[in-house]
């Protein structure tokens, strides 16, 4: 009794504070066990899972519907024959007929006809499934309308396809069929196609969808990246794509600028001219900034 009672207040409070509060380690370990049914942060949630494969569905979707509708054409010889001499005079009055010249210089030196041909095979896919996963991935607010924009330029594209077939350059006398002659290394096609030659359509060249597709890669890239170098390389890979198809035989310029038109016109209606007037003054903000 004499000891209890010589305790004075504060040593009591000491006491009953000791027997309360737990020790540290233990509320640590507590808080560090994960609770029943939680996620951990790099799991995506089931939502975003259902919207990715929605996403991967719809896609794959539109494009085997382009590819049948694309591939079932081709059938109209004359008609493609007399499109593409049609452009090609019209070029010649325009004097902007250079596919031949380029055309030449790519043949005649190996290494550029070899570059030319793997740029035309591969970039055409990669580069667009890259941009496309990126903007999904790191941009989801600019996703949902850029691919509008190239659902919409490739459906376009579908259009003229259909309405006016054409014959390539490298189908006329005069030109080198680049990618026939890159075939016998290479793993495509004679004609450059990704599918068999028996399912391709030769005669849609107007417009370029190859150079639609680079086309809005590269713009893509130019108004939406941060970077400086990562942004020329958006303004440079529409320029090599239009330079390798017309090397290679495989397009006009005139498909070029159709294409660039189409992509043109999509955009504005799609985003409209404030939207693209406020990416395009972001981007050069960025310029000004990062330089």
């Amino acid at each position: 009794m004499t000891e209890v009672a010589s305790r004075g207040p504060v040593e009591d409070r000491r006491a009953v504070s000791a027997t309360v509060r737990p020790a540290r380690d233990d509320v640590a370990g507590a808080s560090d066990q994960p609770s029943p049914g939680s996620r951990r942060p790099w799991m995506p949630s089931p939502t975003a899972v259902m919207r990715l494969l929605m996403e991967i569905a719809i896609v794959l979707g539109v494009y085997s519907a382009y590819s049948a509708v694309r591939n079932a054409g081709g059938k109209d010889v004359a008609p493609a024959f007399e499109h593409g001499s049609e452009i090609m005079r019209l070029e010649a009055f325009l004097r902007i007929d250079i596919e031949q010249r380029v055309n030449q210089w790519v043949a005649g030196d190996d290494l550029l006809s070899a570059v030319s041909a793997l740029e035309y095979h591969t970039l055409h896919w990669w580069v667009t499934i890259g941009v496309a996963v990126w903007l999904y991935v790191r941009h989801q607010t600019e996703y949902r309308k850029a691919s509008l924009l190239l659902a919409a330029t490739t459906l376009l594209a579908l259009v003229g396809f259909y309405t006016y077939p054409t014959a390539p350059p490298r189908m006329y006398d005069g030109f080198v069929d680049v990618m026939s002659v890159t075939s016998s290394w290479g793993w495509w096609e004679e004609s450059g196609s990704p599918g068999p030659q028996s399912m391709t359509n030769e005669f849609a060249a107007m417009p370029s969808l190859h150079c639609g597709w680079a086309i809005w890669s590269g713009l893509m890239i130019f108004l939406i990246a941060k970077k400086p170098l990562v942004r020329a390389l958006g303004v440079i890979y529409p320029l090599v794509t239009s330079f390798v198809v017309v090397g290679t035989a495989n397009h006009y310029i005139l498909d070029i600028v159709a294409v660039a038109g189409i992509i043109a016109l999509a955009a504005v209606v799609i985003y409209g001219t404030p939207r693209l007037r406020e990416m395009a003054g972001a981007a050069d903000r960025r310029v000004t900034t990062d330089s």
